[in-house]
């Protein structure tokens, strides 16, 4: 017979420590801008979709019953505004955090901060051209013979130059024009999150960077190697 110690029979007392969290911060949405809009009128009278036009600028309201959601963006932006409904049933929107939108059609509005001259995205697009232009130049030059600038310099050569970089910019916006994701984030930027999936160790945007920087140097180089060090003539 098992004999048991007084002193470990006695019961132990466990307290608990309550932790109190403060509560979220909310968004005094009295201060957003109304849409002149009520949601009894989008969803009743609308049929849930309705456009406003404010200052010039037209808002595209849809709700989603799903979600009871109000849904206001701005295509020529391309960009979701934070909705919400005030005491008097009126739509009001955050007009200083918009959020990127995948909107159909191309605005050059909502694609400018992607291919403006000194964006990342910019970048990653001239790397492209610059990767597909090396290739093109290589395999010309390895079939006929002829030079990198002797390429460029024919008429030939320069269209399939300006053609190569045209699609390939068309190729690279394509998402965002089809409305499948955002204008902003057609080029997926270095610093960005991975939260749909595992991170990428191999082909990663940065990588891609690189890659372009490599390819629009090696271009420059192959031109200067074969005009100073051997007279014009190809490389073969």
């Amino acid at each position: 017979m098992m004999l048991l110690n007084k002193s470990a029979a006695r019961s132990v007392a466990c307290r608990s420590t309550a932790t109190t969290v403060a509560p979220a911060k909310v968004a005094d949405t009295k201060k957003w801008m109304p849409i002149n809009l009520t949601k009894n009128n989008l969803v009743g009278a609308q049929g849930g979709e309705t456009t406003r036009n404010i200052d010039g600028e037209v808002y595209y309201v849809s709700y989603d019953a799903a979600k009871d959601d109000v849904i206001v963006i701005n295509r020529r932006l391309g960009v979701r505004y934070p909705a919400a409904i005030d005491d008097q049933n009126r739509v009001r929107i955050n007009t200083e955090a918009p959020k990127p939108a995948a909107v159909a059609g191309f605005s050059p509005d909502a694609f400018r901060p992607v291919l403006k001259g000194d964006s990342e995205g910019a970048e990653v697009i001239n790397g492209r051209v610059a990767m597909v232009g090396f290739l093109g130049i290589a395999a010309t030059e390895l079939l006929t013979g002829a030079s990198a600038l002797s390429q460029l310099g024919s008429s030939t050569g320069a269209a399939a130059a300006a053609a190569a970089g045209l699609l390939t910019l068309a190729a690279s916006i394509a998402p965002a024009v089809a409305g499948r994701v955002p204008a902003g984030q057609v080029v997926a930027s270095d610093s960005g999150s991975f939260e749909d999936g595992p991170l990428p160790y191999f082909w990663t945007p940065l990588a891609e960077k690189i890659n372009g920087r490599v390819a629009m140097v090696g271009t420059l180089g192959l031109i200067l190697t074969e005009q100073f060090l051997r007279g014009g003539a190809a490389l073969l």
